[in-house]
């Protein structure tokens, strides 16, 4: 197995994603990997509002100014020895995801998993899910409330 040079982390603004940022900070910092951080909003700014208007933001997702205040607050989150990326994306967001990761030959995706109330199941399904089955390189998936203490290198 060749070694790990990048870990991608999705991030939607949550406590499940804030910990998927806390894990792959800690995993490349003993690596040595570096880390993509990630958020796809499904609209952006040039979206007809009569075409997301009747979403709910959960669903749509933040545009713009709010996409931007999501990576802020993951970047805080990674120490000053790992190094990363910030990056924003528009569309689908388990296929972006999926297809940002070989695009930047991700070595592993780390997303946080929270449970979805049954509007957002039904209508969604599960992101973290999708990336699980479907992705090309290895997946972890993080808890919202995990035990820090657990993880070691």
């Amino acid at each position: 197995m060749e070694r790990l040079a990048r870990i991608l982390v999705p991030v939607d603004g949550s406590g499940a994603s804030d910990q998927a940022v806390r894990f792959a900070a800690i995993l490349a910092d003993a690596t040595g990997a570096s880390v993509d951080i990630l958020h796809v909003s499904y609209f952006d700014s040039s979206t007809d509002a009569d075409e997301v208007s009747w979403l709910p933001e959960s669903v749509a997702g933040p545009i713009g100014p709010e996409a931007e205040k999501i990576l802020e607050r993951a970047k805080r989150l990674i120490p000053d020895a790992v190094i990363y990326e910030a990056h924003h994306r528009t569309g689908s967001p388990a296929q972006t995801i999926l297809d940002f990761a070989e695009e930047r030959q991700s070595g592993l995706i780390v997303v946080g998993s929270c449970r979805l109330d049954a509007l957002h199941a039904a209508l969604l399904g599960s992101v973290s899910t999708q990336v699980l089955y479907e992705a090309k390189c290895p997946v972890t998936v993080v808890k919202e409330n995990p035990h820090p203490e657990r993880i070691s290198c």
